[in-house]
Formats: C-alpha cells, structure tokens, sequence
C-alpha cells in the first residue's frame, strides 16, 4: 500500500514513464523538505512576515500534492504544468513579499527551468527561464522605485533558508542524474541489444542471401535443364514427324540418323537391327563416316556379348557409357576415335526388341540419367516407324507375290477358258458390227497397253482417238479403241463414261471367267466321281481295269487308254 502511494502511475510510453518517475521523485522530496521548513518556522516566533512564508510554503505543499493527484489520474502533461506554473508564482510570490531579488527563493527560479526542460520540453524550460530573468528584473525595480520594501533577515535565518533551497536543487540534481544514469544504462542497454540484433539479423541476412544464391542456382540448373528437356522434346516431335512420312527402310533408316544427330547436336546416330536368327544386331544405317565404313564392311554385334549395343539388345535395357566418374568405359572403336560418351537405347515393338538406337557425342559426360526418359520416347517413336516400315515392306512383298501368282493364275485361266470363237475382237463402226479382223495399230494404243491407263490423243485436224485398257484382275487384256468422227473432241465427261463402262466390261468378263472355271472345274469333278463310281462297283481285278479303261476313253472323247500292270509289282506283292 505504501509502496503504491509513493510509486508513480505506469505509461505505455516509456519516456512518459521517465517523466512521471521524475516528477513523483521530485514532488515527494520537495513536499517533504517544504513540510521541514513549515514545521521549522511553525517553531520560531511567529511575526508578519513569517506569516506570509508559512502562507507561501503550504500554498506550494498544496500545488505539489494538487500535482501528484493529476498524476495518479494519468494526465502527465498537466500534472507538470501545475508544479511548474504554480511552483513559479509560489516563488515570485514569496521573493516579493520578503526580501525581493535578495530573497534565497530567487535561486529556486534555476530549480523551476531545470524542471520544466525535464519534465515538458526545452521550450517550456527556456521560457520559464526567460520569465524568471524578467521577474528578477521587476523585482529590482520595484525595489529602486520604492514600491518593494525588503525585508533583512538575520545570518542564521538567511543560512537556513538557503540550505532548504540547496537541499531542494540537490534533490532536483539528484533527479536528474539518477534519470539521466538510467536513460544511458536504458540507451546502452538498447545498443547492446540493437547490436545483438544487428548480429542476428546480419547472421538471419548471410543465410537468406546463402540460402537465395543457393536457390537461385538451382532454379537456374532447373531451368537449364527444363530448357533442354524442352528442346530435346520439340527436336523428338521434329524427328517424328519428319520420319512419319517416310516408308521405304533404305530412306528411312539413314534419314533418321541424320535427323537425331542434327537435332541433339551428336556427332554419330547408328541403327542396329537384329538379324533373323536374332544373334547379331547389324549396323543398317549411319551418319558419320566412320559408321558409314563400318556398313560397308558389313559391320555387326554379338547379342549380349559385344559393347553396350550387345548389352541392350540382350536385356531390352538403356545404358550409358562414359570415360569419366564411376561409370567410366573405354571407347576403342578405330572408326570412332572422337567419342567420349556413348547412349544406346533398345528399339522395341509389342515387347519385342527389334534393334537400339546408338548415339555419340565428342563430349566427356555429355549425356545424363535424364536423357534416357527423352530419348527413350524417341527410341520408341523409331522402333514404331521401322516396324511399320518392315511390316510395309513384307506386305509389298507379300502382294507383289500375290500379284505375279495371281496374274499367272489369270493368264492361265484366260488362255483355258478364251473362247476358241472369239477372235481378235469386235469393231462396231458405221452401224455394222463386224469381226476384228487385225490387232488395232497406232501409238496411243500400245502407251495405253504399256502403261495400263487411258490414253487420250488428239490429232489435228481430225477427231479424237480414245484407248482404254480391259483389266482382268489388273491385268491387261485387250484395249477398247473409241474414234469421234466429225472432227469431235471427246472431254473429261466422255472419258468418265468410258471409263465407267469399260470398268463394267471388265467386271463381267471376271465374273463370266469365274463362272466358266467354277463349271469346268464341277464338270471335271462330275466326270471324276463318276468315273470312280463305276470302277469301284465291281470287285473283280480284270473288271476294275477294264472299266477304267472304257471310262477314260469315254470322258477324252474316244482317245484310246492302255492300262497295263507291271509283271515285276506282282512279284514283289507277293513277295510281302
């Protein structure tokens, strides 16, 4: 309780709460010290003038408490201003009515400005010190013009009075240094820990701008990888749709390798391919010119036993090799004497590994694990169109075949089943049809024969002549020869017509060639099981031969039949 009551008010501010400590300090003290002197001239005899000072010094004990109050309230600012204020006039007040400017009060004037610069501001304190100087100056001059009778007071009294005032500016002294001793220690204090600060924020700042250069690098390297994922990836989608085109392998295979070295800037691009019996991979194609001389000497790999291409096409694997780090490999290929890195990659289709793809680079360490995710989507891409270059190519031989034995089938059917009736042919010319009587002549139609396509010519100054082929199975079979007469031209839309009819013409000769084969071939059954039938009616050895033989001449149109049975067969039936 007691230490609340003589405690100063806390302020959110921590200068208000040095204001409000210097103010409460300095009240108390001088309370206490006017309180000594009241009581002390409370003691002595009691006159006039003494009356005047015992008035004065409560007045100013009442403005101190008044003071203190206004501070308890939390209003610094007023609370300084009352003991300044009415402090000052206490002294002014006292100083005229005892002994003027030689009054001991006058000193407090310093007292009063020292408390106001501290207290309020310098401003304050400044003008508090210019009014004292010009109550000093008013005092004297009442004094000279005889309106202010001094009063003289004896040593002692004098000594005494000027020891309160001491004793009050010492308490103020006291005040304030101690104030201004905590303000350095609160300063040094705040330094320290400002420096304490510092340190930590420049030691928070090395490891941002450790941890940002760091960051910065790696969002470089991840750019810079980005980016080159990012090219290989457009150089993948160039290198695809350049190849998609492309089916024939002889211009495929080389394509591709220049394509891959142009596009991820390595020096060699080789295709292997596995032969059939699968225990080699052949060197088909290469861009440079040492892969080049090893396809000329017919360049080929062991299957799991020779290099990393024989490695991948064993396993089905990616693998890289290096001349540098751990996975150092040495490169001893004479027509490669430039390589320092090498990828090979397997070409794979529906499982199945086809080849690998042979990639190498001048460059020590110039490929990474990244680069096998790349290029096997390109790898995969290749395999996909050499596949389907192999299986074009294995259809085109296929038919090819097909064709030449479908065409011998239809040349064969054809010379069977031609009417022996039919001739050369049919010439329908000046509304008389008559038998062709020679093979047609002229330029147009042996082109169109050749070259087994219409064939339109246009002689000057007379009409158009027209050949169209007759296909039989595609199949050249004769030719259909169309003369205008009148000096007419035939256009588009007559050649259509002709066209479509002779594309008709050719239909029905197929299927009337089909109709007669399928009844030559029933009625060769119909003799055939008839024939069978009689022979296996009898059970009798000489009866089988016999009808056999009559049954033969029969179907060939009366040829005589001679079946004779080998005397030696005989022996050696009998003999098992």
């Amino acid at each position: 309780m007691i230490q609340r009551l003589f405690s100063p008010p806390l302020f959110k501010n921590e200068e208000d709460n040095f204001r409000a400590k210097f103010i409460n300090g300095f009240a108390w003290a001088v309370a206490v010290l006017l309180s000594i002197v009241e009581i002390t001239y409370l003691l002595t005899p009691i006159d006039v003038n003494t009356i005047s000072t015992l008035i004065v010094i409560a007045a100013l004990i009442l403005v101190i408490f008044s003071s203190l109050y206004v501070l308890r309230k939390g209003n610094l600012n007023l609370s300084g201003a009352i003991i300044v204020v009415l402090g000052w006039l206490g002294l002014g007040i006292q100083a005229y009515t005892a002994d003027g400017v030689r009054d001991v009060v006058i000193v407090g004037y310093i007292a009063i400005s020292l408390l106001a610069s501290i207290i309020i501001n310098w401003r304050v304190g400044s003008i508090i010190m210019i009014l004292s100087v010009a109550a000093i100056w008013t005092l004297a001059l009442l004094e000279a013009n005889g309106f202010l009778i001094p009063r003289f007071q004896e040593p002692i009294t004098f000594s005494r009075d000027l020891s309160f005032v001491f004793i009050a500016v010492a308490v103020l002294i006291y005040f304030s240094t101690t104030s201004l001793r905590e303000a350095i220690v609160r300063a040094n204090k705040s330094e320290e820990s400002l420096l304490d600060s510092n340190a930590s924020l420049q030691a928070v700042n090395q490891t941002l701008e450790e941890r940002v250069n760091q960051r910065t690098a790696e969002l470089e390297k991840s750019n810079q990888r980005y980016e080159r994922r990012a090219r290989q990836f457009e150089a993948i989608a160039q290198v695809t749709r350049v190849i998609a085109a492309i089916q024939d392998m002889d211009t495929l295979l080389p394509y591709i390798t220049q394509v891959i070295s142009e596009q991820f800037d390595v020096y060699h691009t080789g295709i292997f391919l596995v032969d059939s019996q699968r225990e080699y991979a052949v060197l088909r194609a290469a861009n440079s010119d040492g892969g080049r001389k090893m396809i000329a000497r017919e360049h080929k790999l062991r299957i799991g036993q020779t290099g990393i291409v024989g490695f991948v096409t064993a396993t089905g694997k990616p693998r890289i090799a290096l001349d540098v780090g751990t996975d150092a490999a040495y490169f001893d290929n004479p027509d490669m004497p430039n390589t320092h890195s090498e990828i090979a990659l397997p070409l794979r289709y529906a499982g199945e590994v086809i080849g690998a793809l042979d990639v190498q680079s001048t460059e020590t360490n110039a490929f990474i694990q990244e680069d096998i995710e790349v290029l096997l989507t390109l790898a995969d891409q290749v395999s996909a169109t050499i596949k389907n270059a192999i299986i074009l190519e294995e259809m085109r031989a296929e038919i090819s075949e097909y064709q030449q034995s479908a065409g011998e089938s239809t040349r064969e059917a054809w010379k069977v089943m031609r009417p022996k009736s039919l001739g050369l042919g049919f010439e329908f010319s000046e509304s008389i049809l008559r038998p062709l009587e020679k093979p047609l002549e002229g330029e147009h139609i042996q082109d169109a024969i050749a070259q087994n396509k219409t064939i339109l010519y246009n002689p000057e100054n007379a009409g158009s002549n027209l050949a169209i082929p007759i296909r039989l199975r595609g199949k050249v079979i004769g030719i259909i020869n169309l003369r205008a007469n009148n000096n007419y031209r035939l256009t588009s839309d007559d050649t259509e017509i002709i066209e479509a009819v002779t594309e008709r013409l050719s239909l029905a000769m197929e299927t009337a060639s089909l109709l007669q084969a399928t009844q030559h071939r029933a009625d060769i059954e119909r003799i055939t099981t008839d024939i069978s039938t009689k022979i296996s009616s009898s059970s009798r050895f000489e009866t089988i031969l016999q009808t056999a033989a009559q049954e033969l001449s029969r179907a060939l149109g009366g040829s005589d039949v001679i079946v004779q049975i080998e005397p030696n067969s005989i022996e050696l039936v009998q003999a098992d």
